[in-house]
């Protein structure tokens, strides 16, 4: 399945450049707020980049210059009058794919990151923000509780006392604080953002993607089995790379001091 560069989506802008995907949800004018068929589009999206050997690394991002994505579309879900709507038969879909997607997924943050908006973050890889990012998960506040793995992956990454401080305090996080916890990788001007996510793009571009596939995994994994079982999966692992045509060329690219050129096979 390749990706369809020319198709046109209801909720996000597409733009494949250098093997690279960068899809940018495109509601500007609702501070990138996501709907239902927002979800539905990302989903559908990341299953045909996982299984185009051309796309090698998506980026996430927002348009314009104040969100990320500012949350939920409240007014989209208020059909049905209950609380319950809020949480879409397609919003888990969407950010487990982006979490177990195999091809590496960064997030360029670029200004509010809330409720929705910020555990799409947390599904992907690796994060880098704007110096205006700012994360709150205010679910509480509606009576809710956050509903995409605000309680289970923000926990992983930054830690049990500072995720109560978010969850239940209501506490946001500054762009360059969340560098400081671990949150994101690297804080950067507005202006600055999507170049340096594509210099991340291009790093990981010289790792073989199968792989960086398998690591992915790997370190999903380790935060749900014991170290002995995440030890054998990591040398079973390690072993089915070895016969790999892509392991083959980078032992060979060193040996000859010149750069690899990974196929994915």
């Amino acid at each position: 399945m390749k990706v369809n560069t020319e198709k046109k989506y209801e909720n996000y802008l597409l733009e494949v450049k250098d093997n690279v995907a960068i899809f940018t949800i495109n509601r500007e004018k609702k501070l990138n707020a996501v709907s239902e068929s927002c979800f539905k589009e990302l989903y559908e999206f990341l299953c045909e980049a996982d299984d185009d050997p051309d796309i090698r690394v998506i980026i996430f991002t927002g348009a314009g210059r104040k969100s990320f994505i500012s949350g939920a579309d409240i007014s989209g879900f208020s059909s049905s009058g209950t609380p319950g709507a809020l949480k879409t038969r397609w919003a888990d879909r969407a950010a487990n794919k982006l979490e177990m997607c195999a091809k590496p997924v960064i997030a360029a943050i670029n200004g509010y990151a809330f409720g929705g908006g910020f555990e799409l973050a947390l599904a992907c890889d690796i994060r880098i923000v704007s110096e205006n990012a700012r994360f709150g998960l205010p679910e509480p506040k509606l009576g809710l509780i956050p509903g995409l793995g605000g309680t289970q992956r923000l926990a992983r990454v930054i830690g049990m006392g500072r995720t109560k401080e978010v969850v239940l305090a209501g506490r946001e996080i500054t762009g360059a604080e969340a560098v400081d916890i671990g949150l994101a990788m690297k804080c950067v001007p507005l202006d600055d953002l999507m170049d340096e996510a594509m210099a991340v793009a291009k790093k990981l571009m010289t790792r073989a993607p199968l792989a960086l596939a398998v690591a992915k995994k790997l370190i999903h994994h380790s935060m749900s089995t014991n170290i002995d079982a995440g030890l054998y999966l990591e040398a079973m692992g390690f072993s089915l790379l070895m016969v790999t045509e892509d392991t083959k060329e980078g032992t060979a690219a060193f040996r000859e001091k010149r750069k690899p050129n990974f196929t994915g096979k």
